[in-house]
C-alpha cells in the first residue's frame, strides 16, 4: 500500500502546478464562446478532471528513465520481447508467484490494485460531467483507448508494457461508472448539479 500512495504523492505537485494553467485554458475557452452559463460545480468537477488526467499522464507517460529510438527496437528483437507482456493474463501467475514463493505483496497491489484503482476516478467523473458519458460503453471505450494510448507511449521508454494492464484499466473504469450509478441513486440530484448547463 505504501508504494500507491509513493504514486499518488508524486501525482499531487503536478496536479497542484497545473490548476492555474488549466483554469486559465478553461477562462480562454469560455470567452471565446462568449461565457455561456456557468455551473459552479460542474467547472469544479472540470478542473478535478483535467488536473487527475494530467496527473495521470505525468506518472504513466513522462519519461523517467530515458527514452529512445534504440530502446524501442532493442524491446522487440527476434529473440527477446524487453520489458513487454503480450500474454493476456499474465498478471494473476506473477502476482501468486510473488506471494506464494517470495512473500511479496507489491505486484498485487500495484500491478493489479493500482492499475484498477488508478482509472476508477476516469470512470466515475465521465459521467458525472457529461450527458453523453452517462452510456456504459462511451465510458468502457474511452477507458479501453486512454489506456491503450499510455502503453503504446510506454513503449520506447525503459517501462514495462503490460497487455494485462488493458483490461485492468479499463475494469477499474467500469468500477468507477458502477459507483458513479450507486451515488445517483442515493442522491439524484447530483445528475443536475454536475452536468454541464450548454
Amino acid at each position: 500500500m505504501s508504494d500507491i500512495l509513493y504514486y499518488l504523492l508524486e501525482m499531487i505537485p503536478v496536479m497542484i502546478i497545473a490548476i492555474p494553467f488549466v483554469v486559465y485554458l478553461r477562462f480562454k475557452s469560455r470567452k471565446s464562446k462568449g461565457n455561456p452559463p456557468t455551473n459552479r460545480l460542474h467547472e469544479l468537477g472540470l478542473l478535478l478532471f483535467s488536473v487527475y488526467v494530467i496527473g495521470l499522464f505525468y506518472e504513466t507517460i513522462v519519461p523517467r528513465n530515458g527514452m529512445s529510438l534504440q530502446y524501442f527496437q532493442m524491446r522487440f528483437q527476434e529473440d527477446m520481447i524487453l520489458g513487454v507482456n503480450l500474454k493476456l493474463f499474465q498478471v494473476f501467475t506473477d502476482v501468486y508467484n510473488a506471494i506464494h514463493y517470495l512473500d511479496l505483496w507489491q505486484p498485487f497491489f500495484i500491478n493489479f490494485l493500482g492499475n484498477i484503482a488508478i482509472f476508477m476516478p476516469i470512470g466515475f467523473l465521465m459521467p458525472l460531467l457529461w450527458r453523453k458519458m452517462e452510456i456504459f460503453a462511451y465510458v468502457f471505450i474511452t477507458a479501453l483507448c486512454l489506456s491503450i494510448f499510455i502503453e503504446t507511449m510506454q513503449l520506447p521508454q525503459m517501462r514495462s508494457t503490460d497487455v494485462d494492464d488493458l483490461w485492468l484499466n479499463t475494469l477499474g473504469a467500469v468500477l468507477g461508472f458502477i459507483v458513479y450509478k450507486w451515488v445517483k441513486k442515493l442522491i439524484p440530484s447530483i445528475e443536475t448539479k454536475c452536468k454541464q448547463i450548454v
